[in-house]
């Protein structure tokens, strides 16, 4: 089986949002080459509504717009009140949905149009409602990207449904800026910093909601259109590709449980065993090959510490990941950073 790095992996994302973006700094005066450099594209391929950009040019783009306005805030001020408000196709399916909650299953469904490199999760408890924003990779997450996104999803909810959703509480993966304050005119109640992901939460309630907007016609053309644009950017997923990226997200949440898995992909455990036999894997050695590459991943980066690592990768403890680690590579993790990780 080939190694999955996350090293080599180039996520793309939607280009909607980088052409409202280019727009505000040319009407700002920043100059278009400085941002066709940036972005490594002309700006007539950001008109295209599928084109997509890779993540790190996206992200770059961000880091020139900070850079030049001087505005630290400033993915919260275009969010809360958009430059220009173009909204992408994912948006347009969202607000023609029948009710909140299938609008929320079809965002999880095509949000890789969005952005590659993340996932959308929705979770409920006894009252409440989450719309969680989880990153597939470290160098997925970008505070101002997530501060845009927040604030034009609370935009635009106020915006298509007037009939009061009330939003119980924001909460952002990274910690407080010393512009905090602009939050508290931005989201219209608690912000919470250095949670385990993104998230937007409401009362339970709200996802019978009818949507007031909605088309039918609309919604059914327009389903159809992304179906096709998601086969496009995953046209032969494998079965093994699929329990990798299900494996993956399950990591450092909850044990691995095939299970799970196989419920996820609406199957049994027996036929999830035997479909992958036939693609010469077992479900055990999966497991242990994502591991070992995410390894591979969180040790080069050398960002976290090795109990850190350990957890991420769903081991229980450091020894258990050493021992397994030792097993793949003959050496231990920190002698594998002595000897191959730059400091």
């Amino acid at each position: 089986m080939a190694k999955r790095n996350g090293n080599n992996k180039t996520f793309y994302v939607n280009s909607s949002t980088a052409k409202t973006l280019a727009s505000y700094l040319m009407h700002k005066g920043l100059d278009s080459n400085s941002i066709e450099t940036v972005l490594a594209c002309s700006l007539d391929d950001l008109n295209d509504v599928e084109h997509r950009i890779p993540m790190h040019h996206y992200h770059a783009l961000w880091t020139l717009a900070l850079n030049y306005t001087k505005e630290p805030s400033l993915a919260l001020s275009l969010g809360s009140k958009p430059f220009q408000d173009e909204m992408g196709l994912v948006g347009h399916i969202f607000f023609n949905n029948d009710t909140l909650n299938a609008a929320l299953k079809q965002y999880e469904r095509y949000y890789a149009l969005v952005h590659e490199g993340m996932h959308i999760e929705v979770k409920t408890d006894a009252k409440f409602a989450y719309i969680n924003y989880i990153c597939d990779s470290e160098e997925a997450y970008s505070q101002t990207d997530m501060e845009y996104t927040l604030a034009i999803s609370i935009y635009r909810a106020m915006l298509h449904i007037r009939d009061g959703i009330e939003i119980e509480h924001i909460y952002f993966q990274h910690s407080p800026p010393t512009y905090e304050s602009s939050y508290n005119e931005v989201f219209p109640c608690p912000v919470r910093f250095n949670h385990a992901h993104c998230s937007i939460v409401f009362k339970k309630q709200y996802l019978d909601f009818k949507l007031p907007k909605r088309s039918l016609y609309l919604h059914q053309v327009l389903t159809h259109h992304i179906e096709t644009l998601l086969k496009k950017i995953r046209p032969e997923e494998t079965l093994t590709d699929k329990v990798i990226n299900l494996v993956e997200k399950k990591l450092a949440k909850d044990n691995i449980d095939a299970e799970h898995i196989a419920d996820k992909l609406c199957m049994s455990r027996h036929t999830l065993y035997r479909k992958l036999k036939q693609e010469g894997l077992s479900f055990h050695d999966l497991v242990d090959q994502v591991r070992k590459d995410k390894a591979f991943h969180y040790l080069d980066l050398n960002k976290r510490s090795l109990s850190e690592i350990a957890f991420l990768l769903g081991f229980s403890e450091l020894s258990a990941f050493s021992r397994a680690f030792k097993r793949w590579t003959g050496i231990s993790p920190a002698k594998y950073i002595k000897q191959n990780v730059k400091s």
